[in-house]
C-alpha cells in the first residue's frame, strides 16, 4: 500500500488504522498494538506513505545510528525512528496530521486505558466470563463462516484459542503444530489437546539440517517487511511456508501473540519495582559485574541476576523489562547523545500508552513494542500475496480492555494468565494447562553453529557490512569459537546475537535491491 498523493480518497490504511479527511490535510489514527506498521519518507512532498519499508527505500539512504542502537538494545526500531534517516514510523498510538506543511504528532489521551472497577471485585467465574466473551466476540468478527488455521504449540495462549474455536463451532478448524524433533514433548501434549477437542492437528515437523536457518537469513528482505530481531524466526518462517500451501483460500489464520503481554506482566512490573528499590550503587555494582566477568559468556543463575541489574541500571522502567539483552557498553557501543536520544523518544511515546500505573505501563510497552513490532513480524509478512488473513486476536482492542481491566483482579498479580488458565481448563484436563512449558525455541547451540549462520555471522566483522561498524569487533570475535563449537549461551546472548546477524542481512538485501531497481 502505497499513497502517493495526500487527499487520495481511494486511499486503503492497514486494519485498525483510521483516516479523516480535513481541509488540505488528513488525519491518520495509529493503533497501538497494530501489527501492521505505517511509515513515510520526510524527503518528499507529497509525502510517499507505505506499510512496506522496503518500498520506501531508496539507493544510497543513510542509516540512522540512533534507530540501528534502538535495534539492538530491543530488537526493534523505536518509533518515529527507521533503520534509514530519511523514512520515518508514524508512532503507534498517535493520530498524525499530514498536510502540505509536513507530518505533526497530535497529543490525546493515552491508547490504553483500564475498565472502570467492577464494584464488588469479579470472583474467578465472572473473570473468565468476561474474557471469554470478549475471545468470542473477536473469533466471531473475523473467522465467522470462514476456515480456521490456528498455530498452536498446546499451550495456554494458542490452546484458549482452539478451545473456543471449537466451542464457539467455527468452519473446518485446523491446529498446526511445529514440532522440534522426534521426542518433543510439547508437540505431543499439543497433539492429545486437540484430540480432546476434536479438532484437526497437522505436525510440522523441523529439519535439523539446518535449511530453516539458511532460508530465513538468505531471504530475509524478501520475506519481511520491516526490521525485528527475534530468535524464533526460523522455525516460525518454516512453519508458516509448509502450512500456506495447505490452507483453504479466504481462510483465517489466528496467532496467539500478545497473551502474555497482557495477562502476564502485572506481577512483572512489580518485580522490577523491587530490582529498582535497591541503592544505585547495588545496580552499578551488579552493572560493573556482569561486564568485569564476562557473565554473558556461560549460562549461570548469577548470569541471570547480574543482567537484570545492569538493565536496571542503564534503562528507566518499563523500557528496561523489555530491552532484548544487557550487552550495551559491551557488544555494542552508543554514545551518550544517542542513548539520550533513544530514550527521549521512548520517553515522549510513553505517555501515548497507558496511564502512569508502572504495572500498565509494562504490558503496554511490551504489547506495542515487543509483541506488535517484534514476535508478530514473524508470521506478519510472510503471509503477503495469499488470501489468508493473519489475526491476533489477543491484541485486538476488545481483548486489550479486557486484559487492562484484569489488572485489578483478585490474583492476577500472583499467577502468570490466571485467568487464561482458569478458562482453558474449563475445556480441557486440568494437567494439560498446569504445567511447566517451554518456550517456541529450537535449540540455538544448533542454529548458531549451522554454516548459514556462521556465513552470515562473519559479514558482521567485513569493513562494509551495514552492521559492522556499529559493533564491538573484539566481542564479535571472542563469541566466535562458542557458535563454532555450539557452546549453549544465556539466552539474552543469543536474543542478541540472532538479532545482529538477521538485522545485517535484513539491511544489506534491502538495500541491494534498491541499487538494482
Amino acid at each position: 500500500m502505497m499513497i502517493r498523493e495526500l487527499a487520495s480518497s481511494g486511499t486503503q490504511l492497514p486494519m485498525g488504522f483510521q483516516r479523516r479527511e480535513k481541509q488540505a490535510a488528513m488525519e491518520i489514527s495509529v493503533p497501538l498494538t497494530g501489527t501492521e506498521q505505517l511509515y513515510y519518507r520526510t524527503d518528499e512532498k507529497p509525502h510517499q506513505i507505505s506499510d512496506d519499508l522496503r518500498a520506501l527505500h531508496v539507493a544510497h539512504d543513510e542509516l540512522d545510528e540512533t534507530a540501528i542502537y534502538s535495534y539492538l538494545q530491543f530488537g526493534a526500531v523505536v518509533p518515529p525512528l527507521s533503520p534509514w534517516k530519511a523514512i520515518r514510523r508514524f508512532i503507534p498510538g498517535t493520530t498524525a496530521t499530514i498536510s502540505n506543511t509536513g507530518i505533526q504528532t497530535l497529543p490525546r489521551q493515552p491508547s490504553l486505558r483500564p475498565l472502570p472497577k467492577a464494584s464488588p471485585s469479579p470472583d474467578i467465574e465472572q473473570q473468565i466470563s468476561t474474557v471469554v466473551a470478549a475471545l468470542d466476540r473477536c473469533l466471531l468478527q473475523h473467522c465467522a463462516g470462514r476456515p480456521v488455521t490456528i498455530l498452536f504449540s498446546g499451550g495456554v495462549d494458542s490452546g484458549l484459542l482452539a478451545a473456543r474455536a471449537s466451542a464457539l463451532g467455527l468452519k473446518n478448524v485446523t491446529l498446526v503444530n511445529y514440532c522440534f524433533g522426534p521426542n518433543d514433548p510439547e508437540s505431543m501434549l499439543a497433539e492429545q489437546m486437540a484430540r480432546h477437542l476434536g479438532l484437526k492437528f497437522v505436525r510440522i515437523v523441523e529439519d535439523t539440517g539446518g535449511s530453516d536457518v539458511a532460508d530465513v537469513l538468505q531471504h530475509a528482505g524478501r520475506y519481511y517487511r520491516t526490521l525485528f530481531g527475534d530468535h524464533s524466526a526460523a522455525p516460525t518462517c518454516a512453519m508458516i511456508r509448509a502450512i500456506i500451501p495447505r490452507c483453504e483460500p479466504g481462510g483465517v489464520v489466528l496467532e496467539g501473540t500478545g497473551a502474555d503481554s497482557g495477562f502476564g506482566e502485572f506481577g512483572r512490573a512489580m518485580q522490577w519495582q523491587r530490582v529498582y528499590s535497591l541503592p544505585a550503587w547495588g545496580r552499578k555494582l551488579g552493572a560493573a559485574a556482569y561486564r568485569t566477568t564476562r557473565a554473558w559468556g556461560r549460562v549461570s543463575k548469577l548470569e541471570y541476576y547480574l543482567r537484570i541489574l545492569r538493565r536496571a541500571d542503564q534503562l528507566p522502567h518499563p523500557f528496561s523489562a523489555v530491552a532484548e539483552n544487557a550487552l550495551r557498553g559491551i557488544a555494542y557501543h552508543p554514545s551518550k547523545d544517542i542513548i539520550s536520544a533513544i530514550e527521549e523518544h521512548l520517553l515522549q511515546w510513553l505517555p501515548h500508552m497507558s496511564p502512569p500505573d508502572p504495572r500498565l505501563q509494562l504490558a503496554a510497552f511490551d504489547l506495542s513494542l515487543g509483541c506488535a513490532s517484534i514476535t508478530a513480524q514473524k508470521s506478519r509478512s510472510l503471509f503477503d500475496g495469499t488470501s489468508l488473513d493473519v489475526v491476533y486476536p489477543y491484541l485486538l482492542p476488545d481483548m486489550i480492555d479486557v486484559a487492562f481491566a484484569s489488572v485489578d483482579w483478585p490474583g492476577s498479580g500472583t499467577e502468570v494468565k490466571r485467568v487464561l488458565k482458569a478458562a482453558l481448563a474449563r475445556h480441557v484436563p486440568a494437567a494439560m494447562v498446569y504445567r511447566a512449558k517451554s518456550g517456541f525455541v529450537a535449540s540455538m547451540p544448533d542454529k548458531f553453529g549451522h554454516k548459514a549462520f556462521l556465513t552470515a555471522f562473519d559479514k558482521l566483522l567485513e569493513p562494509r557490512s551495514p552492521l559492522g561498524r556499529f559493533l564491538d569487533r573484539k566481542f564479535l570475535l571472542g563469541i566466535r569459537p562458542k557458535l563454532a563449537a555450539k557452546r549453549k549461551l544465556p539466552p539474552q546472548t543469543e536474543y542478541f546475537l540472532w538479532c545482529a546477524v538477521f538485522g545485517n542481512e535484513w539491511i544489506e538485501q534491502v538495500s541491494r535491491r534498491s541499487l538494482n531497481s
